[in-house]
């Protein structure tokens, strides 16, 4: 991305990035290509370099810094060899996170935010489903509430961290009749109750990228797991998408670039 963007902790993120990428993922890119997936260490380790932190408050651990943190690792990680493990690393921080930043209650932020910047939590973003893909407004789930609980049945597909996230934010239709304003975020954790992995996705890419589909049968969840608003998750969700397709856009430039070196 053009340098007059960035100052100059910006350009000193980027090179202590890249000095890490080089040296500690890119030597492992082919084997992990072959094992389908990487070490779940490599988020610790980056959260341990406050990689993870960039575009967050520091009241939670993070940097403070703004959106170009963010765009800086992503192109940083396309040094590593392999697209799975920007998509890991990147669906973490650059989706998972922001939306609990953006929406998430103070105690929210603690129990998710905190431990997802140090990388001992590892974050997904479930909205795409098997009828529905990626069209918010054709999702499926269903979320009700009962008592202090929502009891959520439905399934997702393709959700890139999902063999192995320790949260997961999904997308649920709480009131159907009200259209784009019937659709909540809920925070979902591994190991509730009616909720399973049901396969992991055999891909043609981004191979050590863990995408699943999932699976939730009268799964119980309680009430304070909403993320934000109730009948808000739509906007919600635009807004994420947002910050997602601009990273995927840097991203893109950044590997074609990478192509070209190469090449050279």
């Amino acid at each position: 991305m053009s340098d007059w963007l960035f100052q100059e902790e910006h350009r000193i993120f980027r090179r202590q990035a890249e000095r890490w990428v080089l040296s500690e993922l890119r030597p492992h890119a082919d084997q992990w290509e072959k094992e389908e997936e990487f070490p779940l260490e490599v988020f610790r380790r980056a959260g341990e370099l406050g990689f993870l932190g960039g575009g967050f408050p520091e009241e939670y651990g993070g940097a403070g810094g703004d959106f170009r943190y963010h765009a800086v690792l992503a192109e940083a990680l396309t040094k590593s060899g392999s697209g799975g493990v920007g998509a890991g690393i990147g669906l973490h921080d650059f989706v998972a996170l922001p939306a609990i930043a953006r929406y998430g209650t103070h105690e929210q932020k603690e129990r998710f935010l905190r431990p997802g910047i140090a990388g001992t939590k590892i974050g997904a973003y479930a909205v795409t489903e098997p009828d529905a893909g990626s069209d918010v407004l054709g999702i499926k789930t269903r979320a009700v509430k009962q008592g202090d609980h929502w009891v959520i049945n439905g399934s997702k597909m393709f959700i890139t961290n999902g063999v192995r996230a320790d949260f997961y934010i999904v997308a649920c239709k709480t009131a159907p009749e009200m259209g784009h304003k019937g659709i909540s975020q809920i925070i979902v954790e591994k190991g509730a109750s009616g909720f399973k992995v049901s396969r992991k996705l055999d891909k043609l890419g981004w191979r050590t990228s863990d995408t699943a589909e999932l699976v939730f049968e009268d799964m119980r969840v309680p009430l304070e797991n909403l993320l934000g608003e109730e009948g808000r998750g739509f906007y919600q969700i635009m807004e994420g998408f947002q910050t997602e397709r601009l990273v995927m856009a840097v991203s893109s430039v950044a590997s074609a670039q990478e192509c070209v070196e190469m090449t050279m």
